[in-house]
């Protein structure tokens, strides 16, 4: 089935498909690389019409005004990106060092393929984030709203980029699962060897000609259709309840906060942790995402919270875009005459 299998790189697929038909299988285009791609272009579009939103109700004002014309947030997007890609693929590849050095083993022999062995979401989502806050604050950027709308996006860029480990088997897979199948669950959402899997790991396929012929003996967990489906969830949410609290800038990014650190603390309850250092806490193990999993969630409590009970107490500045007329000062008849003289 085609939803059973790995296609280590796009032109894999179309070479599967046709039989052997279309062989392009020597153009570069890798799965995973380019469903990344794709989560980037799908933020990028998400989060600039999010900022023109906000600006145009006034919530995000120009940032400067040169000869006449203004510079908006909106228009920094392809500089959020670049500054995500970079800081975010850094980020990711260290925070998977730190949980996986055994991962970074033949780095001097093939660095590209040791950095991208294994990349951590959480590393990536952190660096990138401290980057963004920098470059903002450089820019003088209103930063409440801008991580409002960031976090809307990045859930949304991560769902994709999940899309890109199942398709390619990049060994983020979760643990077996031999149980019987419930009729009504599609095969490729119960469970899957990972055939051609680009991480090479499992047992030979006889008879197999492609570059990629492992198979996993047993079957496993297809964990990350499961996160797929979590962040698009996830990125619905934010969707429907951003408009009502853009008057308190902030609660949405905390919001977001709690909604991916369940999602991810969940889904490592099924994954598989072979290769995986553990970080003891009380005496009790605990992976890198769990972690930071329960701390995105307490943070993000503590942050819905306090900023609830601040806009409680000090509303938001309306925007001008958004201000009542004011009303016109009754005159004392005393400063009536006062005026007449």
């Amino acid at each position: 089935m085609i939803l059973l299998r790995c296609y280590p790189k796009v032109t894999d697929f179309f070479w599967s498909i046709s039989g052997g038909a279309i062989d392009l299988r020597s153009i570069p285009i890798y799965s995973y690389g380019f469903f990344v791609a794709c989560g980037f272009l799908a933020a990028a579009f998400v989060i600039t019409r999010e900022l023109r939103r906000r600006e145009q109700l006034g919530w995000m004002p120009a940032l400067r005004w040169k000869d006449g014309k203004a510079e908006w947030t909106s228009d920094l997007v392809g500089d959020f990106v670049i500054i995500c890609a970079i800081f975010g693929i850094t980020g990711s590849s260290l925070f998977n060092y730190l949980e996986s050095p055994d991962s970074y083993a033949g780095f001097w022999r093939d660095p590209i393929g040791s950095l991208f062995s294994g990349l951590s979401v959480f590393g990536g989502m952190i660096c990138a984030g401290l980057a963004l806050l920098a470059y903002s604050r450089w820019k003088k950027i209103q930063i409440p709203s801008l991580f409002d709308c960031l976090a809307y996006c990045f859930i949304l860029a991560v769902g994709i980029g999940r899309l890109g480990c199942q398709t390619s088997g990049d060994g983020d897979w979760g643990i077996v699962n031999t149980a019987a199948k419930p009729a009504f669950i599609p095969q490729f959402l119960w469970s899957n060897t990972y055939a051609h899997n680009i991480a090479n790991e499992g047992i030979g396929i006889p008879g197999c000609i492609e570059q990629h012929c492992q198979v996993l003996p047993m079957p496993v967990f297809p964990t990350p259709l499961y996160e797929f489906i979590e962040c698009f969830i996830i990125f619905l949410i934010l969707h429907f309840i951003r408009k009502g609290l853009t008057n308190k800038p902030g609660v949405l990014f905390f919001v977001f906060a709690i909604l991916t650190g369940i999602q991810r603390y969940s889904i490592e309850q099924i994954r598989s942790i072979s290769d995986r250092q553990l970080y003891y806490v009380l005496g009790h193990g605990f992976k890198q995402a769990e972690l930071i999993s329960i701390g995105l969630v307490v943070a993000g409590i503590i942050g819905v919270i306090s900023l609830n009970n601040y806009y409680k107490n000090h509303p938001a500045v309306m925007p001008p875009a958004l201000a009542p007329e004011p009303e016109p000062e009754a005159i004392s008849d005393e400063q009536e005459v006062s005026t007449e003289e």
